[in-house]
């Protein structure tokens, strides 16, 4: 059992259970409660003898000598309570871009888009984002395909240009089977010939 001898005055173990001090006194260590071989056993008991096991106590007295630490299952646990982690950053709402007929290049507007949303995740802490290419009814479906892949890969590579990770991005080709708005086959229409952007945590 580790014993120490400590010698506090009056007005120095005063000043340690209230937190303070006072002018003119002289300086002390402060007192650490708690047990194990880097800890300073307590220096000051009750007027019964008890060990002080918390600061503030009103019946703590001035003992000068030496004392016992107190065994481990005398001392007071303290909970140390964590912050409350914030809530995560909501995910950024998912994109769309459109593009002109049988093309894959941004036109005006596309690009406009593009800027938006590029400036909207730029610092966020994304874990993936997905871009996927679409196609109206326009054309053969085997060229649509292909058409719609060369989208996401444009919509991609403007992301990375914009100095996301080129790592957490992917693509996808969906031709004309997953259209906005049906239409019969060989039929141009606008809100199929886009891209989307999805993000991931």
């Amino acid at each position: 059992m580790l014993r120490l001898t400590l010698t506090c005055s009056a007005a120095a173990v005063a000043a340690m259970v209230v937190g303070g001090s006072q002018p003119g006194s002289a300086q002390t260590e402060p007192v650490a409660f708690g047990v194990g071989p880097d800890r300073i056993c307590n220096v000051l008991q009750t007027k019964d003898g008890d060990a002080v096991l918390q600061k503030g106590q009103e019946d703590a007295v001035e003992i000068k000598g030496t004392y016992d630490c107190p065994e481990a299952e005398q001392v007071a646990e303290v909970a140390v309570v964590e912050p409350a982690a914030p809530p995560p950053e909501p995910l950024p709402e998912s994109g769309l871009v459109y593009f002109d007929f049988d093309r894959a290049e941004l036109n005006a507007e596309a690009q406009s888009t593009m800027d938006r949303i590029i400036s909207d995740i730029q610092g966020r802490e994304l874990g993936g984002i997905t871009v996927g290419g679409h196609a109206d009814t326009a054309g053969p479906e085997d060229y649509n395909m292909q058409l719609s892949q060369r989208r996401a890969n444009t919509v991609a590579a403007e992301l990375v240009r914009s100095g996301i990770p080129a790592t957490i991005v992917t693509t996808e080709a969906f031709g004309e089977t997953d259209l906005a708005v049906e239409t019969p086959d060989n039929t141009p229409a606008q809100p199929n010939r886009r891209a989307t952007i999805d993000f991931e945590r």
